[in-house]
Order: C-alpha cells, then structure tokens, then sequence
C-alpha cells in the first residue's frame, strides 16, 4: 500500500475522510446473506445484501456453482438482483438437482466488481 503525507495529522485526515464517505453515502457496509444455511437439492435458497455504493437500479450477479445453470457468468452459475434503495438487493435461486451434498459458497459482483463478500451454505439430501 502505498502512503502519503497530505500535511494534516493523521486525526484530522481519518475525520475528513469520514465526513466525505458520510456526504457521499458511501459508509453503507457491503453484506450478504443466505436462507435457509442448509437447503435441499432442487430447492429454492432466499439471498439478500446490500452492494455499497452500487447505484439504485444497477444489477447485482450472484454466484454459486451450487445452482441450477440457467445463466452463467464465467462458467459459474449466476441469478440477478437489481438494486433499490440504500443498496439493498434480494433475489431467490434454485439449487441444481443434480449436485453433491456439501458446503458451497456464494458471492457477488456489481458494477463490474467483485463486492468482496462471501457466504457459505450447504446442500442436504
């Protein structure tokens, strides 16, 4: 990581750069969630999050090789959400029929960027 020396103290900087996250909306915190944490084969899992400061109306790409392969994103099975109002998003997602019993992970991206969250969930019989 590179540093610099703006010539305030380090307070005041942490102070004014709080300030402007706060003007500009951007200390909404990055989430996501999934239910049920265990889900059937051929099952529908509930997600929801909030992609930060991704646009209202922007689409949010959720991935998981534990769901069905109706669209893809790098060969990785993805469902959509568009994003409302403070950067909330929800979606469902079937689980593929076809797939072994075990922990699978899910992620995110919006805007043309990962949103760097990760959840886990696992598929039962």
């Amino acid at each position: 990581m590179t540093s610099f020396d703006c010539g305030l103290g380090g307070a005041t900087f942490a102070a004014l750069t709080a300030a402007l996250a706060l003007a500009t909306g951007a200390a909404t915190a990055v989430s996501l969630s999934v239910s049920p944490a265990i889900a059937a084969r051929g099952g529908i899992v509930y997600i929801r999050g909030n992609a930060g400061a991704c646009p209202r109306g922007d689409t949010v790409l959720v991935l998981s090789r534990a769901f069905s392969r109706i669209h893809t994103f790098a060969g990785v099975p993805v469902v959509f959400a568009k994003v409302g109002a403070g950067g909330r998003f929800h979606t469902t997602a079937r689980i593929a029929e076809r797939i072994r019993i075990g922990r699978y992970r899910i992620t995110a991206r919006c805007g043309g960027g990962n949103l760097g969250v990760l959840v886990w969930f696992a598929v039962g019989r």
